[in-house]
């Protein structure tokens, strides 16, 4: 590690970072839709993009150090998970007081000290030999003391994937957009602490609605046309598979944990788990009694129970979730009568917020990418999509 050589220009945040996080599957799927999905990474790679700003001496120091090191492999700090030196350490000293949780610090890994934005300011590279809540113990002691507030980045060996490319502003001013892959195994925990349902975790977070969500039904459609005749048609499947977008806005960094833990557990297409369709897909009409729930005539009587909307979610006012299947439906009036498997329970309709339907879905891309406004202490947002499969033959 000591042979790479460090990055040490500071990103334009205006921007932010990007982080992409990229699985390889290959999904098998039949013309019924049934699925076999093999993961070929251990773990995915992971990218970082961002934009840098470099002005008088710090833009000599940067091209200077692209030409010398372009096609090198670089020390680059994890800009997100900067944090700060909490006491001032001298000369000889083994050990950083830093807060270490939730951030990308590991045994035998390198961390960043710098105690100012420009490229000239005074840095070192060191290794880390155990990590505490608060605490870095380094395999060999400093050569120079640093004071407190100095940043500490975790630092990952990383490639340019593209050359640098400097956009001109005036003689000594040039922007560009800068872009690396970490060129190790990128491990995290894949532990979730959602609630289960059938065996495997829903998706219980709400999706942020400050964007417009998306909501698809895809079929497995074969067209025969011979150019002159009518088209013939055929749904492979017999019923579609629904695709809906999902967003988080995350603030702070246990909440990004959090959903860093859910996409490794998932690992891109692999793995499936329910998600509900942030709809109010059904009209409660009186009290969930027992385990049946009377609902405003909608249409469901007509379609019969069957598979891929089935599985409900209520969710009650006092911010509890109820999970169900469906096991019949009949008409009363203008009500259609729902049976449940479970326990029997007794809710006031004036508790049930909302009714709806949960398809058990993967994702629909192997590529989640990761938006980090401020470093991961502040706000992030990512998006990504679900697609339903087949949850009887799963």
């Amino acid at each position: 590690m000591a042979a790479l050589f460090p990055w040490l220009m500071e990103p334009d945040w205006t921007g932010g970072i990007t982080e992409t996080l990229e699985w390889k599957t290959d999904v098998l799927q039949s013309p019924s839709g049934a699925e076999q999905r093999i993961s070929r990474r251990l773990s995915p790679r992971r990218l970082f993009e961002f934009g840098i700003l470099a002005g008088d001496v710090d833009r000599q120091w940067l091209e200077n150090a692209v030409w010398q090191a372009g096609g090198s492999t670089w020390a680059m700090p994890v800009f997100p998970d900067v944090t700060e030196l909490q006491a001032s350490v001298t000369a000889g000293a083994s050990q950083l007081l830093v807060d270490t949780r939730g951030r990308d610090f590991s045994v035998g890994g390198t961390v960043l000290l710098k105690n100012a934005e420009a490229i000239a300011s005074p840095a070192a590279l060191v290794t880390v030999s155990a990590i505490g809540a608060d605490s870095l113990t380094l395999s060999q002691p400093l050569t120079a003391g640093w004071r407190a507030g100095t940043a500490v980045y975790p630092v990952r060996p990383a490639v340019l994937t593209d050359p640098l490319s400097f956009t001109r502003i005036t003689g000594s001013l040039a922007s560009a957009q800068v872009r690396f892959r970490i060129a190790e195994h990128n491990p995290f925990s894949a532990a979730t602490r959602l609630a289960l349902y059938r065996g495997h975790p829903v998706l219980e977070p709400e999706a942020d609605w400050s964007e417009n969500l998306t909501g698809a039904y895809q079929r497995l459609m074969i067209e025969l046309d011979n150019g002159s005749g009518i088209p013939a048609r055929l749904d492979t499947a017999r019923r579609p598979f629904y695709l809906q977008r999902h967003t988080w806005s995350l603030m702070g960094r246990s909440e990004q944990f959090a959903l860093r833990q859910l996409m490794y557990h998932l690992r891109g297409r692999q793995r499936a788990l329910w998600v509900p369709s942030q709809n109010d897909d059904l009209t409660p009409a009186g009290a969930l009694a027992g385990n049946t729930l009377p609902v405003i005539r909608c249409g469901l009587s007509e379609m019969g129970v069957v598979p891929g909307r089935r599985d409900l979610r209520i969710l009650l006012a006092d911010g509890r979730t109820l999970y169900r299947r469906l096991t019949g439906v009949a008409i009363s009036g203008q009500a259609e009568l729902l049976a449940l498997d479970g326990e029997s329970v007794t809710v006031p309709q004036r508790q049930i917020a909302s009714v709806s339907f949960m398809t058990f879905a993967r994702q629909n891309n192997d590529s989640v990418a990761w938006q980090h406004t401020t470093d991961a202490d502040g706000f992030a947002s990512v998006a990504t999509s679900f697609i339903g499969v087949r949850d009887e033959l799963e």
